[in-house]
């Protein structure tokens, strides 16, 4: 059952009965005498049913997945033997002997050590933190060695935007000065440390579950980098938006702008698309499409209610973000709550009224067996119905697992809706610094509402994986999904700005450099990250190649935006 989940990418020299175990696996021996059949479904698939695996009449090998437990019984023509569950290791040997089963409950015993799957990213932690301590001893030596000047030009920040009481690293009037706006350096820094993530992740992630989206509820690593990146885009809308009506540009012009701007990535998202593929089945949702959108809503509210003065009055200087900024919540509430009644209220042809599973084996708490057409519920009725099934994502871990035979896109169109909060969640992290002059005032405030909204998304999911009325989930881009990530967000921005813009103990580099160029660096790894040397084709990998590979790729990006940096490139739409 295990190899019919995931796409067979290369072997280990490890055998299972004459088959070669990969990364991910573990081989179980099974011993009888008598004729049985064995039973297993993984715990990850949440509520479904166990599914005949192997059928022996003697003893035999069966190759098993490590990526989640296994629950799994053992029957022959009496019925029951017994059940149990177990979690196995990468590349582990292990033994479950039915022969000599005494009671209800059996339990696999292990022949051979597993390997520790996760050594390798420990070991990739330590080389990334010793390069780094080499960039700034190099980085220190030079700036004792090299004249002024040529430090100025390469190691020189530019100053806050704001004008707040941040520091800069000189205060030479001769040091040169970038041709383009000064930059927010915590806002590039975290631009960059999403772009890197979503780079590696995108690569691969070494293989790891942990780097991977989950397969339905849930969250990893790699579903939070998504809302980040949007989250940082409604931080630089606001600025860029700010600073353009303050200098009397029409509210109509500045629309157009964003308008220009949210076609461009749409069409852009689009062609990424199409590469290798038909104009038939081209995918019409996409990452850069979702943004587009997203940057379009939240960009027409803040051209439409931005306030380009501040009313620094002493009685509501407490409540001065808000009031900033309450037209701009009450439409994202409001695209919220229509999100929320249509997911929960409506109910997909066939389907259960407010039904947000992943359909295929999944079945509900009343056991429910009639869920295969029903993916995404409303959600994936929408986008089949408006796009069609041809222009959907294809992939998707949920469908190796649940076995679905409906398509579903992560980045549908009711999704929208709830992600616009994650942008206005951003736009809003950027109006706080408008509104306060004080480092103490708008550290606070983040952490006010990293706290608020992580209380919120935990409140709707009972702080639990699967458990209340919205659970965390990222291909539907759930609303308990939105707030949690955009408290992660507010928190990270707090700290950035604590440390990087206020303290000077973190420069952030490269991954300030990163974050300048971060869309230009999207595109060109989505572009090449098939190719050379982008990509390394392995024929047997195993975890640590695989991180080492995809750990590469992102290393080869953050020296592109290094260059592009040095060379006072700055590619924007």
């Amino acid at each position: 059952m295990g190899r019919n989940y995931f796409e067979n990418v290369g072997y280990f020299s490890r055998n299972c009965n004459g088959t070669t175990l990969r990364y991910d696996q573990a081989c179980l021996q099974i011993t009888t005498a008598d004729k049985i059949s064995f039973w297993s479904q993984y715990e990850e698939c949440e509520g479904c049913i166990l599914l005949k695996t192997a059928e022996l009449s003697k003893t035999g090998d069966i190759v098993v997945e490590t990526f989640s437990p296994l629950r799994y019984l053992v029957r022959n023509d009496r019925g029951q033997i017994c059940n149990g569950s177990y979690e196995f290791g990468e590349f582990g040997q292990y033994t479950l002997n039915v022969s000599e089963v005494t009671t209800d409950y059996c339990q696999p015993r292990m022949t051979a050590e597993p390997d520790a799957a996760f050594l390798p990213i420990l070991t990739a932690i330590v080389v990334l933190l010793s390069m780094a301590t080499l960039w700034y001893i190099v980085k220190g030596i030079g700036k004792r060695v090299v004249a002024g000047r040529f430090y100025a030009r390469y190691f020189a920040r530019e100053d806050n935007e704001l004008g707040s009481e941040t520091r800069v690293l000189t205060t030479e009037a001769s040091v040169p000065r970038s041709p383009t706006r000064s930059r927010l350096r915590s806002l590039d820094i975290f631009r960059g440390i999403a772009i890197a993530l979503m780079i590696f992740v995108n690569s691969g992630g070494g293989g790891y579950g942990i780097f991977k989206h989950s397969v339905w509820n849930g969250l990893t690593v790699a579903d939070v980098v998504f809302p980040w990146f949007a989250f940082a885009m409604g931080q630089a809308l606001v600025l860029s938006l700010h600073a353009r009506l303050r200098t009397s540009l029409p509210r109509i012009s500045a629309f157009g702008q964003v308008a220009r701007r949210s076609l461009f990535l749409a069409l852009i998202g689009i062609c990424l698309s199409s590469v290798d593929a038909s104009w038939a089945d081209v995918r019409l949702p996409g990452v850069l499409q979702r943004l587009a959108a997203m940057y379009l809503i939240v960009g027409a509210l803040e051209c439409a209610f931005m306030r380009t003065s501040q009313n620094i009055t002493p009685g509501r200087s407490l409540f001065r973000d808000i009031t900033a900024g309450w037209q701009q919540w009450l439409a994202t509430l409001l695209l919220v709550a229509i999100q929320i009644c249509l997911t929960l209220t409506v109910a997909a042809p066939g389907c259960p009224r407010g039904y947000t599973g992943p359909g295929g084996l999944h079945r509900t708490v009343d056991g429910d067996f009639s869920l295969r057409n029903c993916t995404g519920g409303i959600a994936g009725y929408i986008d089949r119905l408006i796009l069609g099934p041809s222009h959907l994502y294809k992939g998707g871990r949920f469908q190796q697992i649940y076995q679905t035979v409906l398509p579903y896109d992560p980045e549908g169109i009711l999704g929208i809706l709830s992600g616009v909060l994650v942008v206005q969640a951003g736009a809003h992290a950027t109006r706080i610094m408008l509104a306060y002059n004080h480092a103490r005032a708008r550290i606070m405030r983040w952490i006010f509402w990293s706290i608020v909204f992580g209380v919120s998304g935990g409140a709707l999911c009972m702080f639990s994986k699967n458990g209340g009325a919205i659970p965390i989930n990222k291909p539907l881009w759930s609303v308990s999904y939105c707030l949690v990530t955009s408290s992660m967000a507010f928190f990270i921005q707090a700290l950035l700005y604590f440390f990087v813009d206020l303290k000077n103990k973190w420069g952030g580099r490269p991954l300030y450099y990163a974050g300048q160029n971060a869309l230009f660096l999207y595109i060109g790894s989505e572009l090449l990250k098939r190719h050379f040397p982008i990509h390394w084709h392995v024929a047997a990998p195993t975890h640590a190649q695989l991180l080492a590979t995809h750990a590469a790729a992102m290393l080869i990006w953050l020296a592109v935006g290094v260059v592009l940096h040095r060379k006072r490139i700055f590619i924007t739409l």
